[in-house]
């Protein structure tokens, strides 16, 4: 494991974008954090998937990042307070919702919802997929994501 470690630090490629020395000083990394409010307005549906998602441009995810370059994104639960968390993409949670019978009574319903994301050179869009279609009455609310480049 170290041996391999070392060599991941001690390589040059072409086209790496790091300054490579010949030595066994591994190359200097950046990291930049890009913050991502969702209004709950702003998700779209997709007929053909359905899917809710969103499409972000991200002016830092550059060519050299997308190729050399680590993502993450994180959903921030809780933004702005002292209670906040954060849990990596891609996330699945499991909802349980109480639904009217149409008689005076409710019945319990659980779905699982999905969130993931897709990226490319300049944005990034977030997918929230819903494990079951037959609960129409879903929307997806305000959300926080947190998305760190390391390049």
């Amino acid at each position: 494991m170290v041996a391999a470690v070392s060599m991941v630090f001690a390589g040059c490629e072409k086209n790496d974008p790091c300054t490579c020395n010949h030595t066994q000083t591994p190359c200097s990394f950046h990291k930049m954090t890009v913050d991502i409010p969702v209004a709950a307005n702003e998700w779209q549906f997709d007929t053909n998937t359905n899917q809710y998602f969103v499409h972000v441009p991200v002016e830092g995810l550059t060519q050299d990042v997308y190729d050399f370059g680590d993502v993450t994104i994180f959903h921030e639960y809780h933004h702005g307070t002292k209670s906040a968390f954060q849990v990596a993409l891609p996330e699945t949670t499991y909802e349980l919702i109480y639904q009217d019978n149409g008689d005076g009574t409710q019945s319990p319903y659980q779905y699982q919802q999905h969130i993931d994301y897709a990226l490319g050179v300049g944005f990034v869009e977030i997918i929230i997929t819903i494990s079951d279609y037959f609960y129409d009455d879903f929307t997806p609310e305000d959300a926080f994501f947190r998305m760190q480049l390391t390049y």
